[in-house]
């Protein structure tokens, strides 16, 4: 195996997040190998349920974690979808 690569459970286990959780759903996830980033969108009731999702350690860098909101869903609830 060559220095610094990972060996085949660890990179299973380092992708079981994916999977989500009880507390997170992973909608989507995507992975840009040649700049070794991972992007995900998920769905949760709490943010500390998302840090504990990503607060592994298979994580090798910085992990970012934006809470944002569904503009769709936001939208539509304002009653200015289709106008």
């Amino acid at each position: 195996m060559a220095e610094g690569s990972v060996g085949r459970e660890a990179g299973i286990e380092g992708e079981r997040w994916v999977e989500g959780n009880d507390d997170v759903k992973v909608v989507a996830a995507g992975g840009y190998q040649a700049a070794h980033r991972y992007y995900a969108v998920v769905e949760a009731d709490d943010y500390n349920s998302v840090v504990l999702l990503f607060n592994g350690s298979m994580w090798r860098g910085d992990v970012e974690i934006l809470p944002v909101n569904d503009m769709i869903a936001r939208r539509k609830a304002s009653g200015n979808w289709g106008k």
